[in-house]
Protein backbone atom coordinates (compact mmCIF):
# COMPACT_ATOMS: atom_id res chain seq x y z
CA UNK A 1 0.00 0.00 0.00
CA UNK A 2 2.80 2.40 0.94
CA UNK A 3 4.68 1.58 -2.26
CA UNK A 4 1.56 2.24 -4.30
CA UNK A 5 1.06 5.59 -2.57
CA UNK A 6 4.57 6.72 -3.48
CA UNK A 7 4.03 5.52 -7.03
CA UNK A 8 0.91 7.69 -7.36
CA UNK A 9 2.79 10.67 -5.90
CA UNK A 10 5.59 10.11 -8.41
CA UNK A 11 3.14 10.00 -11.33
CA UNK A 12 1.36 13.17 -10.21
CA UNK A 13 4.64 15.02 -9.70
CA UNK A 14 5.88 13.88 -13.11
CA UNK A 15 2.72 15.19 -14.76
CA UNK A 16 3.06 18.53 -12.96
CA UNK A 17 6.71 18.86 -13.99
CA UNK A 18 5.79 18.06 -17.59
CA UNK A 19 3.03 20.70 -17.59
CA UNK A 20 5.38 23.26 -16.07
CA UNK A 21 8.11 22.48 -18.59
CA UNK A 22 5.60 22.62 -21.44
CA UNK A 23 4.26 26.02 -20.35
CA UNK A 24 7.77 27.43 -19.92
CA UNK A 25 8.72 26.19 -23.38
CA UNK A 26 5.62 27.69 -25.00
CA UNK A 27 6.20 30.96 -23.14
CA UNK A 28 9.84 31.11 -24.23
CA UNK A 29 9.02 30.35 -27.86
CA UNK A 30 6.31 33.03 -27.86
CA UNK A 31 8.72 35.54 -26.32
CA UNK A 32 11.42 34.64 -28.86
CA UNK A 33 8.94 35.03 -31.70
CA UNK A 34 7.90 38.44 -30.39
CA UNK A 35 11.53 39.63 -30.24
CA UNK A 36 12.13 38.40 -33.79
CA UNK A 37 8.96 40.09 -34.98
CA UNK A 38 9.84 43.43 -33.35
CA UNK A 39 13.27 43.28 -34.94
CA UNK A 40 11.62 42.65 -38.28
CA UNK A 41 9.35 45.70 -38.04
CA UNK A 42 11.51 48.08 -35.97
CA UNK A 43 11.49 50.56 -38.85
CA UNK A 44 7.88 50.15 -39.76
CA UNK A 45 6.57 50.87 -43.20
CA UNK A 46 2.86 50.46 -43.80
CA UNK A 47 3.34 49.18 -47.33
CA UNK A 48 5.60 46.41 -46.00
CA UNK A 49 3.30 45.69 -43.07
CA UNK A 50 0.27 45.41 -45.35
CA UNK A 51 2.09 42.82 -47.43
CA UNK A 52 2.35 40.72 -44.27
CA UNK A 53 -1.16 41.43 -43.06
CA UNK A 54 -3.74 43.54 -44.90
CA UNK A 55 -5.63 44.00 -41.61
CA UNK A 56 -3.03 46.48 -40.33
CA UNK A 57 -4.56 49.90 -39.55
CA UNK A 58 -1.92 51.63 -37.46
CA UNK A 59 1.16 51.55 -35.26
CA UNK A 60 1.26 52.40 -31.54
CA UNK A 61 4.09 53.56 -29.28
CA UNK A 62 3.60 54.30 -25.58
CA UNK A 63 6.17 56.33 -23.68
CA UNK A 64 7.81 54.70 -20.65
CA UNK A 65 6.82 51.21 -21.81
CA UNK A 66 7.98 48.63 -24.34
CA UNK A 67 4.84 49.05 -26.41
CA UNK A 68 5.82 49.50 -30.06
CA UNK A 69 3.58 47.40 -32.29
CA UNK A 70 1.43 47.46 -35.41
CA UNK A 71 -2.31 47.55 -34.81
CA UNK A 72 -4.67 45.24 -36.66
CA UNK A 73 -8.44 45.17 -36.95
CA UNK A 74 -10.86 42.35 -37.67
CA UNK A 75 -14.65 42.23 -37.93
CA UNK A 76 -14.80 41.04 -34.32
CA UNK A 77 -12.89 41.34 -31.03
CA UNK A 78 -12.02 37.65 -30.78
CA UNK A 79 -9.82 36.66 -33.71
CA UNK A 80 -6.67 38.54 -32.71
CA UNK A 81 -6.84 37.37 -29.11
CA UNK A 82 -5.05 34.22 -30.25
CA UNK A 83 -3.65 35.05 -33.68
CA UNK A 84 -0.34 36.73 -34.37
CA UNK A 85 0.27 39.57 -36.81
CA UNK A 86 1.13 36.91 -39.38
CA UNK A 87 -2.31 35.35 -38.68
CA UNK A 88 -0.78 32.28 -37.07
CA UNK A 89 -2.41 30.77 -33.98
CA UNK A 90 -0.45 32.18 -31.05
CA UNK A 91 -1.43 32.67 -27.39
CA UNK A 92 0.25 36.08 -27.41
CA UNK A 93 -2.32 37.36 -29.88
CA UNK A 94 -1.88 40.79 -31.44
CA UNK A 95 -2.46 44.43 -30.62
CA UNK A 96 -5.85 45.13 -32.16
CA UNK A 97 -8.38 47.90 -32.59
CA UNK A 98 -11.98 47.42 -31.50
CA UNK A 99 -13.98 46.42 -34.59
CA UNK A 100 -16.40 49.30 -33.92
CA UNK A 101 -13.67 51.93 -34.29
CA UNK A 102 -11.96 53.55 -37.28
CA UNK A 103 -8.61 55.31 -36.82
CA UNK A 104 -9.25 57.54 -39.84
CA UNK A 105 -12.56 58.68 -38.37
CA UNK A 106 -12.18 58.64 -34.59
CA UNK A 107 -15.12 57.88 -32.33
CA UNK A 108 -15.51 59.60 -28.98
CA UNK A 109 -13.84 56.54 -27.40
CA UNK A 110 -11.39 54.42 -29.40
CA UNK A 111 -10.22 51.15 -27.87
CA UNK A 112 -7.08 49.13 -28.49
CA UNK A 113 -6.59 45.71 -26.85
CA UNK A 114 -3.57 43.53 -26.16
CA UNK A 115 -2.59 40.74 -23.79
CA UNK A 116 -0.72 41.72 -20.62
CA UNK A 117 2.26 39.36 -20.86
CA UNK A 118 4.48 38.89 -17.80
CA UNK A 119 7.59 39.21 -19.98
CA UNK A 120 6.48 42.75 -20.88
CA UNK A 121 5.68 41.87 -24.48
CA UNK A 122 2.45 43.06 -26.11
CA UNK A 123 0.66 45.29 -23.53
CA UNK A 124 2.44 43.72 -20.53
CA UNK A 125 4.57 46.80 -19.87
CA UNK A 126 1.48 49.00 -19.42
CA UNK A 127 1.87 47.87 -15.81
CA UNK A 128 4.75 50.36 -15.68
CA UNK A 129 2.17 53.13 -15.71
CA UNK A 130 0.63 51.86 -12.47
CA UNK A 131 3.79 52.93 -10.65
CA UNK A 132 3.52 56.66 -10.04
CA UNK A 133 7.32 56.93 -9.83
CA UNK A 134 7.35 56.21 -13.56
CA UNK A 135 5.04 59.16 -14.15
CA UNK A 136 7.03 61.88 -12.38
CA UNK A 137 8.13 63.28 -15.72
CA UNK A 138 5.46 64.85 -17.90
CA UNK A 139 7.44 63.52 -20.84
CA UNK A 140 6.11 60.07 -19.92
CA UNK A 141 2.48 60.92 -20.56
CA UNK A 142 2.31 60.45 -24.31
CA UNK A 143 1.12 57.89 -26.83
CA UNK A 144 1.90 58.11 -30.54
CA UNK A 145 -0.55 56.51 -32.92
CA UNK A 146 0.39 56.39 -36.60
CA UNK A 147 -1.76 55.35 -39.53
CA UNK A 148 -1.06 55.34 -43.28
CA UNK A 149 -2.73 58.77 -43.38
CA UNK A 150 -1.78 60.53 -40.15
CA UNK A 151 0.29 60.73 -36.99
CA UNK A 152 -1.65 61.36 -33.77
CA UNK A 153 -0.35 62.33 -30.35
CA UNK A 154 -2.38 61.48 -27.26
CA UNK A 155 -1.81 62.56 -23.66
CA UNK A 156 -2.59 60.14 -20.85
CA UNK A 157 -5.07 61.40 -18.25
CA UNK A 158 -6.19 58.26 -16.41
CA UNK A 159 -4.65 54.92 -15.40
CA UNK A 160 -6.26 52.28 -13.20
CA UNK A 161 -7.05 48.60 -12.63
CA UNK A 162 -10.58 47.26 -12.55
CA UNK A 163 -12.45 43.95 -12.77
CA UNK A 164 -13.59 43.01 -16.27
CA UNK A 165 -16.53 45.20 -17.34
CA UNK A 166 -18.09 46.78 -20.39
CA UNK A 167 -18.40 50.39 -19.21
CA UNK A 168 -15.00 51.76 -20.18
CA UNK A 169 -15.12 50.18 -23.64
CA UNK A 170 -18.21 52.06 -24.80
CA UNK A 171 -17.69 53.65 -28.20
CA UNK A 172 -21.04 55.36 -28.68
CA UNK A 173 -22.77 57.96 -26.52
CA UNK A 174 -26.25 59.19 -27.35
CA UNK A 175 -25.55 62.68 -26.00
CA UNK A 176 -22.77 64.86 -24.62
CA UNK A 177 -24.39 64.48 -21.21
CA UNK A 178 -23.63 60.76 -21.14
CA UNK A 179 -20.17 61.28 -22.58
CA UNK A 180 -19.46 63.88 -19.87
CA UNK A 181 -20.55 61.38 -17.20
CA UNK A 182 -18.30 58.79 -18.80
CA UNK A 183 -15.28 61.13 -18.75
CA UNK A 184 -15.90 62.10 -15.13
CA UNK A 185 -16.13 58.44 -14.13
CA UNK A 186 -12.91 57.31 -15.82
CA UNK A 187 -11.03 60.34 -14.47
CA UNK A 188 -12.13 59.59 -10.91
CA UNK A 189 -10.90 56.02 -11.29
CA UNK A 190 -7.32 57.11 -12.01
CA UNK A 191 -4.72 56.17 -9.40
CA UNK A 192 -2.71 59.24 -10.39
CA UNK A 193 -3.69 62.88 -10.95
CA UNK A 194 -2.39 63.92 -14.35
CA UNK A 195 -3.78 67.47 -14.02
CA UNK A 196 -5.18 67.20 -17.52
CA UNK A 197 -8.46 68.79 -18.53
CA UNK A 198 -10.79 66.63 -20.58
CA UNK A 199 -14.12 67.67 -22.09
CA UNK A 200 -16.79 66.41 -24.45
CA UNK A 201 -15.01 67.86 -27.48
CA UNK A 202 -12.07 65.50 -26.94
CA UNK A 203 -11.39 62.22 -28.74
CA UNK A 204 -10.35 59.50 -26.30
CA UNK A 205 -7.94 56.60 -26.77
CA UNK A 206 -8.40 53.65 -24.41
CA UNK A 207 -5.84 50.88 -23.97
CA UNK A 208 -7.08 47.71 -22.31
CA UNK A 209 -5.11 44.68 -21.15
CA UNK A 210 -5.36 41.87 -18.61
CA UNK A 211 -3.78 42.47 -15.20
CA UNK A 212 -3.90 38.90 -13.90
CA UNK A 213 -5.68 35.56 -14.25
CA UNK A 214 -8.55 36.71 -12.05
CA UNK A 215 -10.16 38.96 -14.64
CA UNK A 216 -8.69 42.31 -13.61
CA UNK A 217 -7.81 44.79 -16.32
CA UNK A 218 -5.22 47.54 -16.63
CA UNK A 219 -6.81 50.51 -18.37
CA UNK A 220 -5.14 53.60 -19.80
CA UNK A 221 -7.07 56.59 -21.16
CA UNK A 222 -5.54 59.40 -23.21
CA UNK A 223 -6.94 62.37 -25.11
CA UNK A 224 -6.01 63.46 -28.62
CA UNK A 225 -3.69 66.47 -28.61
CA UNK A 226 -2.87 66.79 -32.28
CA UNK A 227 -3.32 65.02 -35.57
CA UNK A 228 -0.98 65.58 -38.47
CA UNK A 229 -2.06 64.41 -41.89
CA UNK A 230 0.67 62.57 -43.79
CA UNK A 231 -1.13 61.93 -47.05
Amino acid sequence: MKKRKWYIVFIVCSILVFILFYNITIYYLSYKKDIEFKEKIKEYDFDKLKKINSDVVGFIEVDNTYVSYPIVKSDNNSYYLNHSFEKEINAMGSIFLDYRNDLDNLSKNNIIYGHGRLDNTMFGSLNNLLDSSNLDSKESYYITLSTPNSIMTFKIFSVYTIPKEGYYIKTYFSSNKYFKEFLETIMKRSIYNFNTDVNTNDKILTLSTCKDNFGKRVVVHAKLLKKEETS
